[in-house]
């Protein structure tokens, strides 16, 4: 294991701890009022937050170890559906973004109920059931990072909504997410994917992030035998990423 490897490992083991005592102490004081007190709706709200965000904390964490994994080629796969993917990402995007609609998918189970909820918050689910119903073994993990990743731009760069499509064919799946906002210049079409670049500040765009996204994504998706590409001659940016997938006996 290369040394940048072995020091990324050592930093997630150690932000373990620090992070398992945040969450487990705002469960706590969720879920054991009669040792801890009642807490008031004020009080709950804010306790809440702390764990939504220490769980993300925990989700980052290890979205780093997957990506060194994923440099090393190292790839555990397992059976999932594709819906399962699709719906955890947006359950975490939204969670962010706002945490009303996150519960309401999460406790929803009908795909036109789910659709009716996306659709309200411009979110535009394009799907055939049968795709996103068909048991297949990839690395769930590696995978759901890469479309909680294209999500999350897509919320960041939108104007008013964000397109979700998925198709499954014999041997892959494809999943694009595209926005309606400025879109990428082109001169930074193949710069995008870089570690650490960032585009220069144009008009029309929102605070920028620290430039390890894209290019984490394409490492899982190159362990995944698949690739991440961004397409051209669309509004706003649309980003398609295809992975092989075994197929369930």
């Amino acid at each position: 294991m290369a040394i940048k490897n072995i020091q990324t490992a050592h930093l997630v083991h150690d932000l373990k701890n620090p992070i398992n005592i945040i969450e487990s102490g705002a469960r706590s004081l969720i879920d054991k009022p009669d040792r801890y007190g009642v807490l008031n709706a004020k009080q709950e709200k804010v306790i809440k937050r702390m764990l939504r965000n220490a769980v993300r904390l925990r989700h980052l964490t290890n979205s780093m170890l997957e990506v060194d994994m994923a440099t090393l080629g190292i790839v555990n796969h397992s059976q999932c559906l594709p819906m399962e993917i699709l719906m955890g990402s947006l359950v975490e995007v939204f969670d962010l973004v706002d945490p009303a609609v996150s519960d309401a998918l999460e406790e929803e189970s009908d795909l036109e109920k789910i659709r009716s909820i996306l659709k309200s918050h411009d979110v535009h689910l394009e799907a055939d059931p049968g795709h996103l119903e068909t048991p297949i073994t990839t690395d769930e993990t590696k995978f759901s990072l890469i479309i909680t990743n294209l999500l999350s731009n897509a919320f960041k760069y939108k104007t008013k909504s964000v397109f979700l499509k998925l198709k499954v064919d014999d041997e892959t799946m494809t999943v694009s997410v595209r926005d309606d906002g400025p879109g990428i210049p082109d001169n930074y079409h193949q710069q995008i994917f870089d570690q650490y670049f960032q585009c220069d500040k144009v008009e029309g765009f929102p605070v920028r992030g620290h430039g390890l996204g894209l290019a984490g994504a394409q490492a899982l998706a190159d362990a995944l035998g698949g690739t991440l590409s961004l397409c051209r001659g669309t509004k706003g940016a649309e980003f398609v990423v295809t992975v092989k997938y075994l197929k369930n006996q």
